[in-house]
């Protein structure tokens, strides 16, 4: 990080990360300023913790006059970098960033960074536990859990730190070079802030811009825009492919039958996913990636064999969350765009009474029809994207309205049989209704736990 003693620094959005910044700025003697949009009796706990640090705190607005004499500006992940009072402040020579791109300016330790528009959760949460099962020191973080700077705050130091990161924190990143940055997969997703898939996809693919030849790129062959970065020369680090086909002579990971057979260096080695707990086609491809990262980080593949057992599921990520009579219930929350659900859709081994719906981010709900012919027997529809989801189940799948969860829950246990599945897998946005994906898939479980009940 560039030297920031006395430098004027103001951090737009108090979220999890903009707080995170402002702090890791103000210890290294920067004069910080935080704007946010949030009012003063909304904000008055964090801005009396600042306030104490030093930092100044001014609510109710994007103040342009904050911007005055800032040489630097960061932005949270959430703020559009494309508007115009940002793109004005770069004009005048004010540089802008993410907390992403502040922090890791002062890491020296091996960046590991995953990215995708589905699984890249579940896939750094498995990376950090192969590395702790194996006794490395690992700090997980990101866009999940710790921002970046609280790496740097805590003192602590790790010998590898994996984070999840998104593409609105790929947007503000100049220099950020990841030693090993992985590419799950691209379907479409927040078309309500990039302007359109082709911008979303080079949002994504910036992950590799800063590697070198000595850095490596984990990618999933199988998914067709991630195959299409690969195929174009596009990545100027050391690629390794991942797929569920063999991949001839290449190096990288495939699967054989129930086990990952790993090609590195000219050696090929085999790790059994029998142990592993998750279920879906989708989440044997963050197991395949994990692994490669696993390998390239120095472990044994008896030591990943062992990990991948102790591995539990994710909150919210197809969770089994209970039966009644007969009709089993699956929490997959974080399911908030179609190629989601879709993936959820195909780990489900028989009829489906789907729960769907919320605020839609600009995304065609179109693509969950060719599912329903498979697997969806009936379709809940719920919050403000109710009327997309009936005309995206029109007559293939009886569709019914709910006005809350607990009414979603019921009808979609009404209109089940034994030996179905209710699953709750929106591929919308939660925040018509709820605060976040964590809010909604605990409105779920309880009103699971009520109808178990016979509340």
């Amino acid at each position: 990080m560039r030297e920031l003693k006395d430098k004027k620094a103001v951090v737009v959005g108090l979220g999890r990360s903009g707080e995170a910044a402002a702090r890791l700025l103000a210890s290294r003697g920067a004069k910080v300023v935080v704007l946010d949009l949030k009012g003063e009796e909304e904000l008055r706990p964090q801005m009396q913790a600042l306030e104490a640090l030093g930092i100044e705190v001014r609510p109710g607005g994007h103040h342009k006059e904050a911007l005055k004499g800032a040489d630097l500006l960061v932005l949270s992940p959430g703020v559009d970098p494309s508007l115009p009072l940002w793109q004005e402040a770069r004009r005048q020579g004010t540089e802008v960033m993410g907390e992403l791109e502040l922090a890791a300016r002062s890491i020296s330790e091996p960046i590991i960074a995953v990215t995708g528009t589905n699984g890249k959760t579940t896939t750094t949460h498995l990376i950090g536990h192969l590395l702790r099962e194996a006794r490395r020191r690992v700090f997980v973080g990101g866009n999940i859990g710790s921002p970046v700077a609280e790496y740097l705050l805590g003192g602590e130091r790790a010998d590898f730190v994996v984070l999840e990161v998104s593409s609105f924190q790929l947007e503000t990143i100049s220099t950020f070079r990841p030693w090993v940055a992985v590419l799950l997969n691209v379907g479409e997703d927040h078309l309500d802030r990039h302007r359109s898939f082709g911008d979303y996809l080079r949002a994504k693919a910036r992950i590799f811009e800063n590697q070198a030849p000595e850095d490596w790129a984990v990618l999933n062959l199988d998914d067709p825009p991630v195959r299409g970065l690969l195929e174009a020369s596009q990545i100027p680090s050391s690629t390794l492919p991942f797929s569920k086909e063999p991949l001839d002579r290449r190096e990288g990971a495939f699967l054989q039958g129930e086990d990952a057979l790993l090609r590195l260096g000219g050696i090929e080695e085999r790790v059994s996913l029998r142990p592993f707990p998750l279920r879906g086609e989708h989440n044997v491809e963050n197991a395949l990636a994990a692994l490669l990262v696993g390998r390239l980080c120095g472990l044994e593949p008896q030591e990943m064999e062992g990990a991948l057992g102790s591995f539990r599921p994710l909150p919210h990520r197809l969770e089994f969350v209970g039966e009644v009579k007969g009709v089993t219930f699956w929490n997959d929350s974080k399911a908030t765009n179609p190629s989601a659900t879709l993936r959820a859709l195909e780990a489900m081994e028989g009829p489906v009474v789907l729960i769907a719906g919320g605020r839609n981010k600009g995304l065609d709900l179109g693509p969950l029809r060719r599912a329903a012919r498979k697997k969806v027997r009936a379709v809940v529809a719920l919050g403000e994207a109710g009327p997309e989801v009936e005309r995206a189940f029109q007559g293939l799948a009886p569709v019914m309205r709910a006005q809350g969860m607990e009414e979603a829950v019921r009808l979609a246990f009404e209109n089940s049989s034994p030996g179905e599945a209710v699953l709750l897998s929106p591929a919308c946005a939660s925040f018509d209704m709820f605060r976040d994906y964590r809010e909604r898939g605990k409105a779920f479980r309880s009103a699971v736990e009520r109808l178990r009940d016979g509340g």
